[in-house]
C-alpha cells in the first residue's frame, strides 16, 4: 500500500508506504501526484515514510511486464522500514539521479531538515 499523507513541509511530497507495493499503486498514485506536484511546485521533493511491515515491490513490478521507473525528483529521502531497507537505500542511492538519503524512524526530524533544506 501506498498513500499520500499531509505534506510534512512546505514543497515537499509527502507519502506513507506498508506491505507489498504494486505496479498500480506505483501508476495509478505515484506518477499522477509527483506530475501533478512539479506542475504546481515547479519540483519534486519526495518524503517517503515506511512502517516495518514493508515488504517491497511486487515481483512482476520488477520482471520486465508492468516494471516501475520512479519519475524525477529533485530529492528523495525515505523514513524507517524494516531493516533491510535503510540498507537498500544506501546501495542503490548512488545510481538513482536525485538527491537521496535515509533515516531511521527515530531520526524522522533531521529527515524532514534535510529534505526541507532542498
Amino acid at each position: 500500500m501506498l498513500c499520500q499523507i499531509a505534506d510534512i513541509t512546505k514543497g515537499v511530497l509527502s507519502l506513507f508506504a506498508s506491505g507489498r507495493l504494486s505496479t498500480d499503486d506505483y501508476g495509478k498514485q505515484i506518477v499522477p501526484i509527483m506530475e501533478q506536484y512539479r506542475l504546481t511546485h515547479g519540483k519534486v521533493c519526495l518524503y517517503i515514510e515506511a512502517d516495518v511491515l514493508l515488504e517491497g515491490w511486487q515481483s512482476d513490478s520488477l520482471s520486465g511486464v508492468g516494471e516501475v521507473q520512479l519519475p524525477p525528483c529533485d530529492a528523495l529521502v525515505l523514513v524507517g522500514g524494516p531493516d533491510w531497507f535503510g540498507n537498500a537505500v544506501r546501495l542503490m542511492g548512488p545510481f538513482m539521479q536525485a538527491e537521496v538519503a535515509w533515516y531511521s524512524l527515530d531520526d524522522k526530524q533531521l529527515a524532514i531538515d534535510w529534505i526541507s533544506a532542498k
